[in-house]
């Protein structure tokens, strides 16, 4: 893996952009992180890519900062995720007395589940999980080593926030906006006054990453449908442009959200297109989708592809058991499978 630095650059008035661009096959990716500068002080969101790299990113930023005059007083971090988190405890440690770095409350099972396998306490509880879902013996091993463990995240500077608080950093008001299902807690920030939504993983630019779900264990039981509910009371908001936590900003939200709405209906469908009246483990289900605009089968996957993609079918069977035509069941091995629901 590479991840190139980027230097700081003014996307809009008052709000700068730095990252890194993370090089994992098969993917290129940016991750962004954001200052706004106010009279006297700045709001950063979100840290951008952290493994195997210097914090020049951030550095650059922070001096951005120092030059307005307007030193970081606040961070805010979209969700948990280490592309947008893994420099949390830098950043935290270079905030004033009373400043602190806010993470929505309904985060903390993500962060509870940031530390050795996704939260389960060895690689074999791990395999088990896998195990659990219909995987063969051998084909968990394999995906469970596509993942490394984790490192738990540190939460010394965190203050937890909710739906709706303001965020008032020089003279700027920003109004945390939950917009659930990529994780559980994951929010957004909204300055009503200029109509800019900072929307981290929840709405991105097409080829710039998955912003639906990350289904892990301890993932709610329906997170795609939770991400529906996100994406339609964004659109109730008045946003003009995002600045997403992957790639550039987006100066049409609406057609973007009505695109995203779209694209879950099509994933869902597709669900539908292989689900019959045979009860069939998610492993299974996951077997007979195509992936990678069809280019793919479940098994050519590599890497994050695999693990990716297997989450992304508990979440399309999750939201069809909630719209009712999947229904649930277990084996006599306690597997869970589904089946056309008649």
């Amino acid at each position: 893996m590479v991840a190139e630095l980027h230097e700081p650059e003014e996307v809009l008035p008052g709000i700068w952009r730095t990252g890194a661009e993370m090089i994992s096959t098969p993917y290129r990716i940016s991750t962004n992180a954001y200052a706004v500068v106010g009279h006297g002080e700045s709001l950063f969101i979100d840290t951008a890519w952290w493994m195997g790299v210097a914090t020049t990113h951030l550095d650059a930023l922070l001096d951005v900062a120092r030059r307005k005059r307007a030193p970081m007083s606040e961070v805010f971090i979209t969700h948990a995720h280490r592309d947008h988190s893994g420099f949390t405890d830098y950043l935290g440690a270079r905030l004033p007395a009373d400043g602190g770095v806010r993470l929505h409350r309904a985060e903390q099972p993500t962060v509870a589940a940031m530390s050795d396998y996704q939260g389960l306490p060895d690689r074999a509880s791990a395999v088990d999980w896998y195990r659990g879902l219909g995987f063969p013996e051998e084909t968990a091993d394999a995906i469970v080593d596509t993942k490394m463990p984790d490192l738990p995240m540190p939460t010394e500077s965190i203050r937890w926030c909710d739906d709706g608080e303001i965020v008032t950093v020089g003279g700027r008001s920003l109004r945390v906006v939950g917009t659930p299902g990529h994780t559980p807690g994951h929010a957004s920030l909204f300055e009503e006054a200029t109509g800019v939504l900072f929307c981290g993983d929840a709405l991105l630019p097409r080829g710039h990453g998955n912003p639906h779900v990350t289904v892990r264990p301890f993932t709610a039981p329906d997170p795609l449908t939770d991400y529906v509910r996100g994406l339609t009371a964004l659109g109730e908001l008045d946003v003009r442009v995002c600045l997403p936590g992957h790639g550039p900003a987006v100066d049409d939200p609406t057609s973007l959200i009505r695109a995203h709405l779209d694209y879950v209906d099509a994933k869902v469908s597709s669900l539908r297109d292989v689900l019959d009246d045979r009860p069939s483990s998610a492993f299974e289900l996951a077997s007979r989708l195509r992936w990678r605009g069809g280019r793919k089968s479940f098994t050519e996957l590599v890497n994050d592809e695999w693990f990716l993609a297997f989450a992304d079918t508990l979440a399309r069977i999750g939201r069809a058991v909630t719209l009712g035509w999947a229904r649930r069941e277990l084996r006599d091995d306690g597997v869970p499978v589904y089946a056309v629901a008649r």
